[in-house]
Parts: structure tokens; sequence; C-alpha cells
């Protein structure tokens, strides 16, 4: 069946077609409206060339799926699942029959796992690709793997309102690029910027009622969260009547609910969708023709401090602007109202920055070992991470067994990396299994659940924090009938479909929720620290509880989820456990040590035994044999490392040293001494200080120490010559006064004596010099700090001689009538340096 529209992409068909047969891969750029997703599906079905065999049409929206399959066949006068089917994950209508599939990237990642070659697939078409998934790259990277290497013939079209252009014919130089033009439905930009941005909010429900009131058809309110619609939902639920109907769209919805905030109303009645990024692309809402954006989005970016991706509000990129700018242009003319102003529209960057930068690897990783790559460098992706957020994902692939130091997927690791779901919670599931079917089901409950956002709500949520308390609510025989509650049973009942059990809420005890946790989360056993709801975990990082909660008082935890607020973790779920399960799960990593331990109070130390996990001390006990001196450096060396060099006793000598050894750094880096620094002291505990401290078993002992002796033990003998050489401790003047020099990063070296004991010296000395090294160094002058007899500043120089012929005449008019006893030739350089008055001067 032929089908015909008047969408604006027909006026290409002919050259796209043609393009199509004699190139394998495909740029179309194509403005909101042109009818790339809705129309050009069904031109393919019509290419001899891709005759009896699959097209995958991919969307990065489960609710585009749905929406494109069903259209799609209509425009057939199908039923979908016959000629076009889809799949999602937990849903799907496909048949013997269907040549054209709707799917998500993930769908795709699976289709190619199973079938390397693709061998029943003639074209895969990534629509909106703009938005650049972490599935989305790396589907595409395996996709353009499989036609590189595998598969010439295999055929890839990439499709976008607002792709980057320069940069994928770049990246894609055999692409062939291809641009249609949009609906011409023009579109009015105007712009409202709130008077304070903290209180956008406020402004966008003023703009909102306004607009309820004076404009005629539907409008589409983009907003960055579920909190902030959530907001305004009630806010304007009062506004709300029988011909204005207020719809939220979010992704957290079901299926069903996101399609009743797209379908068409009723004649008479207006709609006010208040809706996230969601509706940014691949959705045509009727009746929209009016759009306010608040030019906000809420970006998931993976904190590896707490081990979750969390949301960050940020502002849009231009693309996504004009994304949602052509909302309102898709039917008929329009009008874009944006809540920011023009000139920081201007400001903004022309692309959001890619997934793969801020996204939790651990899932693109599982998939890449599947795939027998050990790098991601390995893959056609279009963008790579970082090498060190790369390196600390596979690390942690590697703690869970799922692959090995070579980063090959170990046998336990191809099982996890078949389960549809997070690698941690397949290595939870598979842990499980080995213990029996009431533990693995209660690990299905537990990822599906864990996956999900929670199902407890505000002051509810923020009092209880234990996980078991959740699946209490999940499990039991008269719960109520609850959309999310629902979908996370569904999810549980196609985790235990993998493993080859059924699923059932009533053989489930959630009583081992703790040790499951302890699977899939084994650097985040945590034990409290002795204040009320604070512990420490295994990784080292501290995480609070509320004091409220009843978890606060639990000796050991597992944390499952939390929120960061400045560089402190708030547990948001978690579970008990008991040490007799820590034991037994990590019996392996368990380490028993003496140790020294430093009591702040008496300022010595005692020796205990410890067992412990990583950060976390399981127990410990007196230890009664003396300490070996090894245990005790140790000791000291974390606890100076904890506390910073400062808790060492530095006397005056010590600190002049390291004043003269770093004015030498500074000044004199071709000597090549050692930067000392306090964070190179810390560096180097074990070489300076360690070995001097084994004996040491109170403060005041420490306190004690030489430490400039210590010090110099990180200079070889040469090092300690120059050192002492190029920068000395004193200065012998004329006299034979030892005179201490004081050194400063600021300024020259400075010395001061009475102006007396330098007559005759006509060449200021200088610091800086050693001739085993360089004998064209003239080194620094010092800077002469001249005294009275009185043992005041009276003059300072860097210059003796300029000084002699200079302002010492003004000098020794006013000496002379202060001090008449003592010497003041009127010529100094010819005078001999003197520290005695004029009667004891032989002429």
């Amino acid at each position: 069946m032929t089908v015909t529209t008047l969408l604006p992409i027909e006026a290409i068909k002919q050259q796209f077609c043609r393009n199509l047969d004699q190139h394998n891969t495909l740029i179309l750029s194509a403005p909101p409206g042109a009818g790339k997703s809705t129309c050009l599906p069904l031109w393919l079905l019509a290419l001899p060339s891709l005759a009896d065999k699959k097209i995958y049409l991919l969307q990065p929206r489960r609710l585009a799926v749905k929406n494109i399959a069903i259209f799609l066949a209509k425009q057939l006068e199908e039923k979908v699942g016959e000629t076009i089917g889809y799949r999602l994950r937990n849903d799907s209508k496909t048949s013997a029959n269907t040549r054209l599939e709707v799917i998500t990237e993930g769908i795709l990642t699976q289709i190619i796992q199973k079938d390397a070659e693709l061998l029943d697939t003639a074209l895969v078409v990534f629509d909106e690709f703009h938005e650049r998934s972490l599935q989305g790259d790396l589907a595409f990277a395996l996709t353009r793997e499989v036609q590189t290497a595998l598969r010439e013939d295999l055929k890839i079209l990439l499709m976008s309102a607002t792709l980057d252009i320069d940069y994928l014919t770049q990246a894609l130089p055999d692409a062939q690029l291809m641009n249609s033009e949009g609906r011409s439905y023009p579109i009015e930009i105007s712009y409202q910027a709130p008077k304070s941005h903290q209180r956008w909010r406020e402004h966008a429900l003023t703009v909102i009622k306004d607009k309820m009131h004076t404009h005629i058809g539907s409008i589409l309110v983009f907003l960055p969260g579920v909190a902030d619609i959530h907001f305004l939902l009630e806010s304007l639920r009062s506004h709300q009547t029988e011909s204005i109907k207020i719809c939220p769209l979010f992704g957290e919805l079901s299926l069903q609910e996101q399609r009743q905030a797209i379908a068409p109303c009723l004649n008479g009645v207006r709609k006010i969708v208040l809706a996230t990024n969601i509706a940014e692309t691949s959705l045509t809402i009727d009746g929209i023709d009016l759009v306010i954006d608040c030019g906000l989005e809420k970006v998931a970016i993976y904190d590896s401090a707490s081990l979750m991706n969390k949301l960050m509000q940020k502002q849009i990129s231009k693309a996504s602007a004009v994304q949602r700018a052509g909302r309102a242009g898709r039917l008929m003319p329009g009008h874009c109202i944006r809540l920011y102003g023009k000139d920081d529209f201007e400001r903004r960057p022309l692309h959001s920055a890619n997934d793969i930068q801020q996204a939790d690897l651990l899932p693109t990783l599982i998939e890449a070992a599947r795939w027998g790559v050990t790098a991601l460098a390995e893959l056609p992706l279009l963008e790579l991470p970082s090498k060190n957020k790369e390196y600390q994902a596979w690390q942690e692939l590697q703690s869970l067994d799922i692959v090995d130091e070579k980063y090959l997927l170990t046998k336990h690791g191809e099982e996890a990396a078949a389960l549809p779901c997070h690698p941690r919670f397949a290595h939870m599931i598979l842990m499980a299994k080995a213990q029996g079917e009431s533990i693995t089901l209660l690990a299905c409950l537990i990822a599906a659940l864990l996956e999900e956002r929670d199902i407890l709500k505000g002051e509810q949520a923020k009092y209880d924090c234990d996980l078991m308390h959740r699946l209490q609510l999940l499990i039991q025989p008269k719960r109520n009938k609850n959309p999310l509650f629902e979908r996370i049973l569904q999810q549980a009942n196609s985790l235990a479909q993998n493993v080859q059990l059924r699923f059932s809420i009533h053989a489930i005890d959630a009583v081992k929720t703790g040790t499951l946790l302890a699977y899939a989360y084994p650097e985040r056993v945590a034990k409290s620290r002795g204040n009320h709801g604070d512990f420490i975990c295994v990784n080292g990082k501290g995480a609070s509880v509320n004091e409220q909660d009843a978890l606060a008082s639990e000796d050991f935890m597992v944390i499952a989820q939390t929120s960061q607020l400045g560089s402190k973790l708030n547990v948001r779920l978690a579970s008990q456990i008991s040490l007799e399960e820590i034991t037994d799960i990590f019996a392996g990593q368990i380490k028993q040590q003496d140790v020294a331990n430093f009591d702040n109070k008496s300022g010595r130390i005692f020796a205990k035994r410890q067992t412990s996990l990583g950060a976390i001390v399981l127990s410990e006990q007196p230890l009664k044999q003396e300490i070996t001196a090894e245990s005790i450096s140790t000791m000291w060396c974390e606890l100076v490392m904890r506390k910073g060099v400062g808790f060492l006793s530095w006397q005056a000598n010590d600190l002049a040293l390291k004043a003269r050894w770093q004015w030498l750094n500074k000044y004199f880096p071709e000597y090549g001494l050692a930067v000392i620094d306090d964070e190179m002291l810390l560096a180097t505990l074990a070489t300076w200080f360690a070995p001097f401290v084994g004996s040491i078993k109170t403060k005041a002992q420490l306190d004690k120490l030489d430490l400039s002796h210590m010090l110099l033990s990180l200079l070889n003998y040469q090092e300690q010559k120059i050192l002492k050489e190029a920068a000395p401790t004193v200065y012998i003047g004329p006299t034979g006064r030892n005179c201490p020099i004081s050194y400063s990063q600021d300024e020259s070296p400075k010395v001061s004596l009475p102006m007396q004991e330098l007559y005759g010296l006509t060449v200021t000395p200088s610091v800086g010099v050693f001739a085993g090294i360089s004998k064209q160094n003239q080194g620094i002058p010092l800077l002469l700090e001249l005294l009275s007899p009185a043992q005041r500043p009276i003059q300072v120089t860097q210059d003796l001689v300029k000084f002699w012929s200079g302002s010492y005449q003004a000098v020794q008019k006013d000496m002379k009538s202060r001090y008449p006893r003592h010497y003041w030739p009127d010529d100094p350089i010819n005078a001999k340096a003197t520290n005695k008055m004029k009667r004891h001067i032989k002429e």
C-alpha cells in the first residue's frame, strides 16, 4: 500500500531513496514538522533494496516509540504488530510479519549482542540523534562496528532537526549529507525574563495564569523536573475548569498516563501540558500553538561519591531551545515565550554536553566487555570519557567479579551481562541465586525497586530510609493498586524469569535485604561512629542518617542511595546488616592486624588488635604484648597524615631550615633540591619521619625530636653541602661576628649588624653561591639592615658602595650627634671595621 502525504520531506523523497541505494551511511537534517519520523519510515518499506529485511527505527524516549509505531501502523491501516511493531522493556508488539520495528537504543544493543551480524537487518535508523544519550552512543558504535567489520551492506541513517553537522561529517567521512525543509508555520519568539532567577517558578506561574485566560489554544510548558511540575499543578488546580484541562507529562508516568497528556482534546476543551524535556522531540500534541519555555532541564550526572546519578538543574542549549520552540509550530502558526532574556539565549552553547562525560559507565562497560573489547577506545564511539573515569568504572566491575584483571568478562560476568538490569543488581541476583529461590526473588524485587523512584514521598521518605519498609509495602497482600508498584512488580517478574524462576510475592521474606545490598554495594557497608546517625563506609566516606530515623541507632547498615549536601552524604535508602552477615559475606577481604592508636587525652600510644573491612573497624581488643616499632611508626605517620605537619613541634631552627631550603627551591632550582612544602613532607613521611619514631610512645617524646636532623635525611651529602654553602645560616662579618641570616621567599635574605662592622667593605655579601656547580653564579646580594650602637635599624641597603658614597653622610651626621663616643669616619670605604668605641681604637 502506498501512503502519500503533504509533508515537506516529500520534496526530497526521490533524492533520498536514490542516496540510500548508493550509500550505506546517511545523515539527514530536517526541522521539526518535516515528517522524518512519521512519513519517511513508510518510504523505507517500499524500497526494493530493503525488501524482505528488517528495519529498526530507534527513538530515545519510550513514549515516542509506542506513539510513532501506532501512528505509522494507522497510516498503513493495520494494527500495531503486523508490518510495523515496537519493542520496549517489558512491553512489545511484533509478529513474524513485522518489518519495521520502533525500539529504544538499549533494545538495539541487546539485539546486536545476540546477533552480531544483524543478518536479517537492512537498515538501522537513529532518530533524534542530537540527544546523544550514552545508550544511544553505544548502540550507534556497535552498529557502526557491525557495518565496517562484518556487514558492509548494512545501512545506517542518522536523523535530527539540530544535528552537529560539522562534528558528524568529520567523524563519519563516508556519510552522505542531506537536508530537508521543515513545515513553514511561523513561530513568534518573545522573551520574558524573571526579575529574580531564584523565583523563576513564581514567574512561570504568573505567565501561565495570564495565558490561561487570554490565549485561545492549548499550551505546552517546559519545566526542568517533576517537583516543578507538581508545584505548578498544585498552584493551578483552583484555575482548572471544564474547558481547561491541566496534564502532567514526564518520564516516570506510565505510558498510559503519558499518552493521556498528548491525546487530542474534546471539542471546546483547551489543554495545558506541564512537561519535562520528554516533550522536546518526536511528539506532536494536538492543539498546541503556544510554548512557554523556562530554559532549564534536569540532567542526570553520575556522582562517584554517592555511586548514583543525581539530577542537576542546568540551562538548556540553543539546540534544545529551538526544538522546544518548534513544538508550537507543528500544526499551525505558533508563539514561544522564553522565560529568560535574549542575551541569555545568545550566550548559551549550541549543543548540550554529551552524556558519556557525566553518566554512570558501568552499564556501558559491561556491554563493551560482552562485545569483546577491553577499552572504549576500541569502539567507534563519537566521543570518549576521560581515561580516569573509565579506569575507575573498570575497577568497580572487577570488584564485583564481572571482569578479570584484563577487563575480560568472567563466567560470572557473562551471566550478569545477560540480565536486563544494572551490573550491580545483576551481581546481587546471581549471588542470591546460589542461596535459594526465596532470597533470589527478594533480590529481583530489590533491583526493580531501586531502579525506580522512591515509593515513599516527602516527610515520610525523609525520616524513613529503611529499604525493608518499602519492600514490605510492596509484598503486603492488601496493597493499593498503584501504577508505580505494579511497574516495579512487573520488572521483578521479568528479572525472575531471566533466572528461570516464577515470581511470587508470597515467597519473599525481606529479612535478608541487608545481605543482598552488601553484594550490590560492597563499598557502602557502613559502621556507626558512635554519634547518633553518623556512619563511615568501607570506602572511607562518611554518611549520615536523620537522627529521627530508626536506622540511626543501628551498629551496621548497607547504603543503597544517598544525596549529597556539600561534602556530606545523606542516606536516602539503606538496610540494617549484622556483624555476622558482614563477616560471612566478606570473609576473604577482612583483615586482622595489630595497630597502635594514639589517645588524645593521655597523649600516649595504646596497642590494639583490629579486625577491619576497608576503612571500617569491625572489632578490636587491647593487645597485651609489646607492639612492634614498625606498627608504632605506621601509627605516627597516619596521625600526621590526618592532622597535617602542623601537628609536629616545629622549633625556630627547624623553621629556619625550611625557609633556607624553600628559598633555594625558588631562586636556584638548578641546584636540583627536592621541593619542600607540606604536601611533599606528607608524601615522604616514610623516608624522613618513620625511621625516627619507632620507639616514640608519647606526644611529649615526639615533641623533643630534632626535626631539622630528620629533614636533612631527605638530602644526600652533596645536596646537604649545597644547602649549607648556598644558603648559609649566618654571615661572618669583617670583625668575625656571626650574624644570623633570615630567609623569605618574597624578598632577599636579610642580615642585621652594626654599620661600624662593615667599614672598609666595598662588595655587598651574597648568598646562593655554590662553586661546585656554577662559578659564573654571582648569587643574590644580602639585604643589609645597618644598626646603630643601640641596635636600632638606621638604614637598609643591597649596595654598600652606593650607600658609602651617598646617604652615608646624612647617617654619619645623625650618628655623631647621637653617639659621639663611637667612631664615624669621613671615609668609610678606607676605614677599618670595628666593634669598639673611639677610645679603644688605635690610630
